[in-house]
């Protein structure tokens, strides 16, 4: 896929960049007024009508991304949906999604929705108000126990009989520890809100976890990823998430009327663990919000899709989020919720009190948001290395 841009140094060219492609650099070669610019890394064609013709059919509409910008000078009368598919078509394109249909799209087996004890985690999951994704994660983790240990009545398997099947996890499943922890609260959830045993007849040890410290950007780096976002609503939910930390789900379901303008506040509504929560609404934030509502007007949600109205799909989001940085050309791993990092640690680095970041993140413990403090690089890069006294 290529992706088309408005050139920041120059409004009369076009920034043209796809990954390294002796076929990409022939078919562009036939662009009258293309050259390479060593500087920005990419081919720079005339900003003409003419030049998103050809380069439309060179390479086919379906393998053109172009940047917000450029679709509603070229196209005025553009409908929110035709943006939308300008600038973030569908990948694959449709010819080749009909090519083959991965096994993932298989509609999920339904035969262990009447079994007991998914019957009854399931009703005591709903009376406690737990979150769907608990739901999810405790029926998948009990289903496997139960094709494990077969006919044998699950409350009859014991803390020995239980641990040798985390043995099972561990060795021919390959589960990492913390997938391992969800398998161990399921059976925990079961054994002392559905039979109602003590805690110290199924009390198994948590595995230990390998202690990694989150993925932040730069400065400079977030900027990029930013400028690499094509379409203007995409751009404006990335820019909200570094500007409050604000979680992918929390994003998606965010409503027009959570923005309190007067007192300067966005309201975080059911966040992690059902508990709200607020985040300041900054004064740059307020303008790239006003630029999208103006030119995009959603009726309920912030964030919503432009045909059903509906809050955007959390997967489209995280899509669109790593193609920017593909082509923001960001080699470090991570999501979306690497600006949530960075947002935190950035905080930390201008000198922010970490208990006001942790009412910010909405995170329960303090302990949570000290791992942080091991990522602040202002501190670290100060420190005088030993090979300089050599």
């Amino acid at each position: 896929m290529i992706t088309i841009q408005i050139d920041e140094n120059d409004g009369a060219l076009l920034a043209v960049s796809f990954p390294h492609d002796p076929i990409g650099n022939h078919l562009i070669g036939q662009v009258p007024g293309r050259r390479w610019s060593y500087s920005r890394r990419c081919w720079v064609v005339p900003n003409t009508r003419e030049s998103v013709v050809k380069l439309g059919q060179l390479f086919g509409k379906d393998y053109c991304r172009f940047d917000e910008a450029v679709v509603r000078f070229y196209k005025p009368a553009a409908t929110p949906v035709e943006v939308e598919q300008a600038t973030n078509p569908v990948w694959p394109p449709k010819s080749r999604q009909q090519a083959r249909k991965l096994f993932r799209y298989v509609p999920p087996v339904r035969e262990y929705d009447q079994h007991p004890v998914i019957v009854a985690v399931t009703e005591v999951l709903r009376v406690q108000n737990y979150s769907y994704k608990t739901f999810k994660n405790y029926k998948q983790a009990l289903i496997t126990l139960i094709r494990y240990i077969g006919n044998k009545p699950i409350e009859e398997v014991t803390k020995g009989q239980y641990q040798k099947y985390l043995l099972f996890l561990i060795e021919k499943k390959g589960l990492s520890s913390a997938t391992l922890n969800v398998h161990i609260n399921a059976w925990k959830f079961y054994q002392e809100k559905v039979l109602l045993r003590d805690k110290e007849v199924y009390d198994v040890p948590y595995p230990r976890q390998a202690v990694k410290l989150p993925t932040v950007y730069s400065i400079a780096e977030v900027k990029a990823i930013f400028n690499a976002t094509t379409s203007l609503k995409y751009r404006t939910l990335f820019k909200l998430v570094y500007a409050t930390g604000l979680r992918l789900s929390e994003v998606a379901a965010l409503r027009l009327t959570d923005i309190d303008r007067v007192r300067r506040l966005i309201n975080v509504r059911g966040g992690k663990g059902k508990k709200d929560r607020i985040v300041m609404f900054s004064e740059k934030l307020e303008t790239n919000i006003d630029e999208y509502l103006s030119r995009y007007k959603p009726k309920t949600y912030l964030f919503e899709e432009a045909e059903t109205k509906e809050p955007l799909a959390k997967r489209a989001i995280q899509q669109v989020y790593s193609d920017a940085v593909m082509h923001a050309r960001i080699n470090k791993r991570g999501g979306i919720h690497t600006l949530r990092h960075s947002f935190a640690t950035h905080l930390l680095e201008v000198g922010t009190d970490i208990r006001y970041i942790q009412q910010l993140l909405g995170h329960e413990s303090i302990l949570t948001t000290m791992r942080y403090t091991h990522v602040t690089a202002d501190k670290i890069s100060a420190l005088k290395s030993p090979l300089d006294n050599l």
